[in-house]
């Protein structure tokens, strides 16, 4: 587990971690796809995190499995769509859900809890 200030930069520390983790772990084939998929998680959780009581924090777990690896990261915010859709050609964003979900296989889990923030899942299969 790993705290981040939802900042700017915490997508890019997000990463450095998830690279030297997966390393350690032996699974290096693995890591572009999970910093993708870190990067847009913890870019989300940046967005939403509520800065009303002071600096928000982000939390990033990451978990093997003998399957797969699961990227879990946590916002102080219950709010936020975190649905992946189809966005106007034109638009600058919104087409990071539908990535994650195209590496996933499945769209991101989201478990909320009002004024306990939400953890969002994505679960990345390994070859077998």
């Amino acid at each position: 587990m790993q705290n981040f200030a939802a900042t700017p930069s915490a997508a890019g520390w997000a990463r450095r971690h998830t690279t030297d983790v997966l390393a350690r772990w032996g699974i290096p084939e693995l890591i572009d796809d999970c910093c993708l998929v870190v990067s847009e998680l913890v870019g989300n959780a940046v967005q939403h995190a509520a800065f009303d009581e002071g600096p928000a924090v982000c939390r990033l777990v990451l978990k093997l499995f003998a399957d797969a690896v699961s990227l879990e990261v946590w916002d102080p915010s219950s709010g936020g769509d975190v649905r992946p859709c189809v966005p106007d050609v034109l638009s600058e964003s919104g087409r990071g859900l539908a990535i994650v979900a195209a590496l996933c296989g499945a769209p991101p889990l989201v478990f909320a809890a009002p004024g306990a923030g939400k953890t969002v899942v994505a679960v990345i299969p390994r070859a077998a």
